[in-house]
């Protein structure tokens, strides 16, 4: 555990040593921020190596934001600044945040982080409680998911959102908040890969913003239950992360390998920047992740130390789980991931995503829908008419029965069994549709298609029964995709190597 506890601080303090030195080099972000200036201060001061020049910049370039902007997340500003000042007990961090105001989004981890910052502040405490006991009793499902509004199943968010409420909880000593909490750490624990990949599911797939939370909401969760099996989940996830470490000490916004390691001239139009959306800004999550890797150090470093046992290795991430919206296989061989479509684009998994061998062999799905990007309805892997090129999943509704998805639409009705083995997953459709469609199979773009209409990549083989009609390219957080469009009733199966 003390390797866990000094990896952990050290991640940060890397992240720390590369905001200092690129601030003495540039004098500022040169990049947009909404945020990377308070929470960069209070990363620096951590770990004392804020010196007077970094301070300085810093806070000339959070003064010289236009707090009229109607888009100024104050939220965020004041979460840093506060705990900054309560650290450092440096008046000057005190005047940059009060009287506090705030944007006021409604979602549920802006409202939580809303809630949390009166508590801290001890400013409208009835109205906070209110807040956040109104999302944890509207927005929270008996899985322990907490959605950050209608139709958003994001577990980035969702962990945000965890990470508030035990921080809200320690303020206020609220039961509930507990409650929540641990029920909320329960859920994403059972979707931590045997790589450590957890965030593969929602609006903000795979972002560091999400990743340095979840190993503190483990460290918290440790703190509390003292279950060892937890430190094994900090462990994987941190050794994921590390994966994807630039050699001057940062690390990307989108962890899936496709930055460069400063991303310039953002383009959502642009595979470079898959799985961005526009409010997405490096130099804001880049200091966002090492303040929350920090915390995670501070918690656990409190902790007796222990020495792990090997035996118990990935015992968490080992079983099986199912609810309403979410079916996850685990086999010695591989794991797959199942999810219900519908609201967000990012939510779908109507195609299993596969970890086989350390590495994803099928997509994570979607990705910005609201505005110009490079994502279609087409790469969710869902029916389409022929005419019209609509989608099934607009015009439907789905559940699961058992390892089947049954999705009813105006277009017609789709039954889609999954049949998971120790070497292969044999998935068949069955439709009844009134008008002429077709399926949609997204794969990942490094499969080939060999002219016997099979894919094959270096660790599988996809056989289909039934005619392929064409094939396209389609786009998630993962980049480039492969959509392969066939007959409505197909038997596939994919088959490990």
């Amino acid at each position: 555990m003390k390797k866990l506890i000094n990896d952990l601080n050290n991640k940060s303090l890397n992240i720390a040593n590369y905001l200092s030195q690129y601030l003495s080099t540039h004098n500022s972000f040169k990049l947009r921020t909404f945020y990377g200036e308070s929470f960069a201060l209070n990363l620096l001061y951590r770990h004392k190596i804020l010196d007077e020049k970094n301070k300085n910049i810093l806070i000339n370039q959070y003064l010289k934001k236009d707090k009229s902007d109607p888009e100024f997340h104050f939220e965020f500003n004041n979460y840093a600044f506060s705990d900054l000042f309560k650290r450092s007990e440096d008046a000057q961090y005190r005047e940059l945040y009060l009287p506090l105001k705030f944007k006021g989004t409604k979602c549920t981890n802006w409202t939580l982080l809303r809630s949390n910052v009166r508590l801290i502040e001890n400013v409208d405490v009835i109205l906070a409680r209110e807040e956040f006991r109104s999302k944890i009793n509207n927005y929270q499902l008996s899985s322990g998911l907490i959605l950050d509004d209608v139709g958003v199943k994001s577990f980035q968010y969702h962990c945000f959102s965890m990470a508030m409420l035990l921080e809200i909880y320690e303020i206020s000593m609220d039961a509930e908040a507990l409650n929540s909490f641990i029920s909320g750490v329960k859920f994403i624990r059972n979707f931590i890969l045997k790589n450590g990949d957890a965030l593969y599911i929602g609006r903000g797939q795979e972002q560091s913003f999400g990743l340095g939370v979840l190993i503190y909401i483990l460290s918290k969760f440790y703190s509390l239950t003292k279950d060892q099996d937890v430190l094994f989940d900090i462990k994987l996830v941190l050794e994921f992360i590390s994966k994807f470490q630039y050699s001057n000490g940062s690390f990307p916004l989108v962890f899936t390998g496709k930055e460069n390691p400063i991303p310039q001239n953002v383009d959502m139009n642009s595979v470079e920047f898959s799985g961005w959306y526009p409010y997405n800004n490096f130099f804001d999550y880049l200091p966002f992740l090492g303040f929350f890797l920090h915390k995670a150090f501070e918690c656990l470093n409190q902790e007796e130390v222990l020495v792990l046992k090997s035996e118990n290795m990935q015992k968490s991430t080992q079983h099986n789980f199912k609810d309403n919206s979410f079916i996850k296989v685990n086999k010695d061989k591989y794991s797959a991931v199942l999810s219900l479509p519908g609201g967000y684009w990012t939510n779908d998994l109507p195609m299993p995503l596969i970890l086989y061998k350390g590495n994803f062999i099928t997509p994570m799905l979607g990705g910005e829908q609201f505005q110009k990007s490079l994502y279609s309805l087409e790469a969710l892997s869902m029916p389409t008419t022929r005419k019209g090129n609509r989608s099934w999943r607009k015009l439907g509704r789905g559940l699961f029965i058992g390892n089947n998805l049954i999705w009813v639409s105006l277009f017609g009705v789709m039954l889609r069994r999954y049949k998971f083995y120790d070497n292969n997953i044999i998935i068949k459709n069955y439709t009844f549709s009134w008008i002429k469609s077709f399926q949609n199979f997204s794969f990942l773009s490094t499969c080939k298609l060999t002219s016997d209409a099979q894919l094959i990549s270096d660790s599988y083989i996809v056989k289909f029964n039934s005619k392929i009609h064409s094939q396209q390219n389609g786009y998630s957080a993962m980049g480039d995709l492969k959509v392969i469009k066939t007959s409505m009733n197909i038997e596939i199966n994919l088959e490990l190597i």
